[in-house]
């Protein structure tokens, strides 16, 4: 890729990515326990109401969708286990096991370890809570339990009292809710555990895409250190963010058909490569969006192949390690250019 211009278009540049650099590591001097929670522990509904309507299915596909999203967002650094309520036919209201305890990420182990179908057994949430609260506490920093399920409680059991107890136990708790299904008394309870748990609550069919995964993964376990950045004087310049790469209709290559997007794109390749050779531990998330053209399948297909056009672009033009790099699918999306990769570089 050449030189994106001369005289004060290449002043600016150069002064555009100084201040990021600047705010880049303003955001990461801080102490790296505000940064992250590091142990996540799904607690899974494995019972009769997960066995009707493909709702089990359901959650195989969440939970592919997640496996996806966690190296983007997060490079691995997450202890993961796995925890079910509700399996086994018998065992009654004390219906929980343990299928992977708390340790590092391992995306083959956390593929295998779910149960390929369910039985009818019955919906012990509150059981499940209690189990997971115990492997919560035996950990270092934060943890954060996600319950996936139909938030039914057929035991006579308080879950969200249990969740009150467990998180007024353990500062460093916080539970976070997603429904299968729409059981009124399922959204009550898993609504009522997400506020005693200083979570939060989704209703599960939103969770659609890696992508979306990936923005819940970041908001909520991701958390950025504060920083406080000086306003830069008069004669400093401002600062520039790095423009999209812009791709012509049908196509996935960066070069695009209008001279006017094709030099924006060369500028914004040139900017994003300068900056990723100049701060060495800098990673970028390629976030890649189509239009609306086509079926969700297609869209997210496509997106996925102009993100990887600019990771291979990026490698080859400035040899950025493909170790740097991660792209994450979107699709089409209300409010986001269609046809384009965003740049989000990180730490």
């Amino acid at each position: 890729m050449g030189p994106i211009g001369r005289g004060r278009t290449r002043w600016q540049l150069v002064a555009g990515l100084a201040m990021i650099a600047l705010l880049w590591s303003a955001g990461t001097a801080r102490a790296d326990d505000c940064k992250r929670v590091p142990n996540v522990l799904i607690l899974f509904d494995a019972s009769g109401f997960m066995k009707e309507k493909n709702r089990y299915e359901n959650l195989l596909t969440q939970m592919d969708y997640f496996q996806q999203a966690l190296p983007v967002t997060a490079d691995g650094f997450f202890n993961v286990g796995v925890r079910h309520y509700g399996l086994k036919v018998g065992l009654g209201c004390q219906n929980t096991e343990s299928i992977m305890s708390l340790q590092p990420w391992d995306p083959e182990k956390f593929q295998n370890c779910f149960p390929k179908s369910v039985s009818y057994g019955v919906s012990s949430l509150a059981a499940g809570l209690r189990a997971a609260g115990d492997d919560a506490a035996g950990e270092t920093g934060k943890t954060a339990i996600l319950v996936v399920g139909s938030g039914n409680e057929t035991c006579n059991a308080d879950p969200i009292k249990i969740a009150e107890q467990l998180c007024a136990n353990n500062p460093d708790l916080e539970i976070h809710t997603f429904q299968v299904g729409t059981s009124q008394d399922g959204t009550f309870f898993l609504k009522g555990i997400a506020a005693k748990g200083r979570g939060t609550y989704t209703s599960l069919d939103q969770m659609n895409s890696p992508a979306v995964w990936h923005a819940w993964m970041k908001q909520h376990l991701v958390r950025p250190c504060p920083a406080s950045v000086p306003i830069p004087g008069r004669d400093q310049p401002r600062a520039t963010s790095l423009g999209p790469i812009v791709f012509d209709r049908n196509s996935v290559s960066v070069r695009s058909g209008d001279p006017q997007a094709d030099a924006a794109n060369t500028a914004n390749l040139q900017a994003a490569g300068e900056l990723l050779t100049s701060i060495p531990a800098a990673r970028v998330v390629l976030h890649g969006y189509s239009d609306d053209k086509g079926t969700l399948k297609q869209n997210l297909k496509m997106s996925k192949r102009r993100a990887e056009a600019v990771a291979q672009q990026l490698m080859t033009a400035f040899r950025i390690p493909a170790s740097r790099l991660s792209v994450a699918a979107h699709g089409a999306v209300a409010g986001k250019p269609g046809r384009a990769v965003e740049f989000e570089i990180s730490h």
